[in-house]
């Protein structure tokens, strides 16, 4: 009987260590998936920030960066949370970065942050804020850190932040490899310079901030009356000489259209029927789409690790 006791407290022992480490195991899993940093940079004598994010990976040198920026009134950190892209960096071996645009004035605004992308928006482009330089700045400070790929840097934006991604292929075409613009249009007048950046574009139809067919949208906090997007890609592929574009259709009723173009890069519209402003597959309660188990961070780093820029 005292044998069989004995027995029976082994192994319920032996059960209690078993439990103990399984809960343990995705703790340290956790711990392997990387980590983000704050970093801080002084531009025309403002004092700027971002977040990167760098994946667990045994050698960071030579990775490629996508840089990813929020929307108006939104922020660095919100950004990181919302798009969920720190783990397709993890499964893509990529780092991210995460400006913080600029706040208002008062204390209660800090995070409610702005680009100056041209015709948008807020105290940023108000005060002419060089954000190009910033993000600029930003590239060159995260590849003093890391030893990133500098030929495979990549913009991805959403809203006032695609507008700014567009500025950014217009200005500095040199230093991006692609960008991707949600739910934002282009805030400048002319992009032909950008001519050999790949660019792809997701929109909802329904978007009551950017409008799809462009002025200023009812959900708009802004007074800023956008470009719309048929007028963006026109714009867009207008040095490209881009003959004809390739249609389809995918799951979540999403029409891709794909503009092939003999002087210039690649050009893809991705229109969500039904969708309104948002960036499609976030997470939050702010979250809004249509597109069912579509990604936007999915399918930038899809799109953009084909390109690299010639060194």
């Amino acid at each position: 009987m005292l044998k069989s006791i004995n027995i029976f407290m082994k192994l319920y022992i032996l059960l209690i260590i078993v439990l103990i480490f399984s809960a343990m195991i995705p703790r340290c899993f956790a711990g392997e998936k990387g980590q983000s940093m704050v970093h801080k940079l002084v531009i025309n004598g403002v004092d700027r920030s971002y977040i990167v994010y760098k994946p667990a990976v045994a050698n960071t040198e030579g990775l490629p960066l996508m840089v990813v920026l929020h929307g108006g009134l939104g922020n660095a950190s919100h950004m990181e949370k919302r798009t969920g892209m720190n783990d397709i960096a993890d499964s893509g071996r990529f780092i991210v970065a995460y400006p913080n645009g600029t706040g208002g004035r008062l204390p209660a605004m800090q995070d409610q942050r702005t680009w100056n992308a041209g015709s948008c928006c807020g105290r940023a482009m108000r005060q002419n804020i060089d954000d190009v330089l910033f993000i600029k700045r930003v590239i060159e400070d995260i590849h003093s850190r890391y030893a990133i790929d500098t030929s495979r840097v990549y913009v991805a934006g959403m809203s006032n932040g695609a507008m700014m991604a567009y500025r950014l292929a217009s200005e500095i075409p040199d230093k991006i490899a692609a960008i991707i613009a949600v739910s934002g249009t282009l805030a400048v007048d002319n992009c032909d310079s950008a001519k050999n950046v790949p660019v792809l574009h997701i929109h909802g139809d329904q978007d009551k901030n950017v409008p799809f067919d462009g002025a200023r949208g009812e959900e708009s906090v802004s007074i800023v009356s956008h470009r719309s997007v048929p007028d963006t890609i026109n714009l867009v592929i207008r040095s490209r000489q881009c003959i004809a574009s390739e249609k389809r259709t995918l799951e979540g009723n999403i029409q891709v259209s794909s503009y092939r173009c003999s002087n210039g890069a690649l050009v893809e519209l991705y229109v969500i029927k039904g969708g309104e402003h948002g960036w499609p597959g976030g997470r939050g309660p702010d979250k809004k789409d249509s597109a069912g188990q579509f990604s936007a961070s999915k399918q930038a780093w899809e799109f953009a690790k084909q390109f690299s820029k010639k060194q």
